[in-house]
C-alpha cells in the first residue's frame, strides 16, 4: 500500500538552443510540468511521484537529460494519502 505522494520543483538551467528540446522531453516524462522558461534556459520545474524510489528515478532523469546543464531542487514535499492534494 502506498502511504506517501512526493511534490518536488526544480530550476532547470539548459543553453538557449536546447530550450525546445529540453521542454519537450521534460514534458514527455509522466507527472512533469514546465511552469514557466526564460529565453536564456532557465525553467521552473515540478515532478509528482507516488513515492520516494520513483521520485529519486524521476530527479536522476531530470538532471541527465539531453541538454540540461543544471536541475537544482527548490521544494519538496510529501503528502499522506488522507492529505488534499494542492490541485484538487
Amino acid at each position: 500500500m502506498n502511504n506517501e505522494y512526493h511534490i518536488s520543483s526544480f530550476v532547470v538551467h539548459c543553453l538557449p538552443d536546447d530550450i525546445r528540446g529540453v521542454r519537450r522531453a521534460i514534458g514527455s516524462m509522466e507527472g512533469s510540468e514546465v511552469h514557466a522558461c526564460t529565453d536564456d534556459g532557465k525553467m521552473v520545474v515540478t515532478l509528482e511521484r507516488d513515492n520516494r524510489t520513483d521520485m529519486q528515478v524521476a530527479m536522476e532523469a531530470l538532471a541527465t537529460l539531453s541538454g540540461v546543464l543544471s536541475a537544482s531542487l527548490t521544494y519538496h514535499r510529501v503528502e499522506a494519502p488522507d492529505e488534499p492534494r494542492e490541485n484538487q
